[in-house]
């Protein structure tokens, strides 16, 4: 069975923001629903970002002594939690909540109710998650930072300057969530798949090791996430205390290109899954 697309009504910018307003508060509410799922989910992330910070980097000590040293270094904790505790927690907790978000909508046969309205069906994905993924990782993050805190200090240079690299990983994570929105579309039930993704993304973007310490294969990958870039700015700004460089990991010529390039690839990638599921007929059921 084909689905088809009523030719939606054109209306003016103040619907317009109505209705993405609509959806804002829509992705805040299953935002709130889940804030259990998210009280269980913190433990995890503090838990693995400690757990990082008293074993990376000390392979030296290791081979030197026969033992591991159980102590946090501050600066390197720090480096850590620009890289885990801000830009992939923020990147992960979008692509998952829309992931199942999404997933429980096919289920339900709610999502066709998105095909109702005027609004493109990628702004509905995109627009009515972004606030909800920002106000959850503050959260999340805020406590992540505030156990972090108690365990060693961090040094954080806090600069109105972070928000430029903070926003250019929101715009990347909104490309990421459209491709992995419109593969859930045409395959449902692609969790694994989802995960796979994500921890490609967390190892090739330098999150918890420098990409310079990375194999040389792996270059041209970490130079193409999005990721890799806006945490370097974070790390630039508020670990390092400097001003952004127009060139390099991290600068302003890659920060807006590569966030940019997969926000249009994965609007691509979702616009070609939604035509072949609405051909196949199977934006409803698993």
């Amino acid at each position: 069975m084909t689905t088809t697309l009523t030719t939606p009504t054109r209306f003016g910018p103040g619907r317009l923001l109505t209705a993405i307003g609509n959806e804002t508060l829509k992705g805040l509410r299953h935002g709130w629903s889940e804030r259990l799922q998210i009280l269980i989910e913190m433990p995890l992330f503090v838990t693995f970002l400690l757990l990082l910070g008293f074993t990376t980097g000390k392979a030296d000590t290791i081979v030197a002594t026969g033992k591991l040293d159980w102590s946090l270094d501050p600066h390197r904790t720090t480096w850590l939690f620009l890289g885990i505790g801000v830009g992939f927690i923020y990147t992960y907790l979008h692509v998952q909540k829309m992931f199942w978000r999404l997933l429980a909508e096919i289920q339900t046969g709610t999502l066709e109710q998105t095909y109702l309205s005027p609004l493109p069906s990628w702004v509905h994905v995109v627009a009515g998650r972004v606030l909800a993924a920002v106000a959850e990782t503050a959260v999340v993050v805020g406590v992540v930072y505030f156990v972090t805190r108690l365990a060693t200090p961090l040094e954080l240079h806090w600069n109105p300057a972070a928000l430029v690299p903070a926003l250019f990983l929101i715009l990347g994570s909104a490309g990421l969530a459209l491709i992995v929105a419109g593969v859930t579309l045409v395959w449902k039930r692609v969790q694994l798949l989802n995960d796979l993704v994500l921890l490609l993304v967390m190892f090739f973007a330098g999150t918890a090791l420098p990409t310079d310490q990375l194999p040389g294969w792996s270059h041209p990958i970490s130079n193409a996430l999005f990721m890799t870039h806006s945490i370097a700015g974070l790390r630039t700004v508020m670990l390092d205390g400097n001003h952004l460089t127009w060139n390099g990991a991290g600068g302003l010529a890659w920060m807006p290109a590569t966030a940019a390039d997969w926000f249009v690839v994965g609007l691509a990638v979702f616009r070609l899954c939604e035509r072949t599921a609405l051909r196949r007929g199977s934006l409803a059921g698993t």
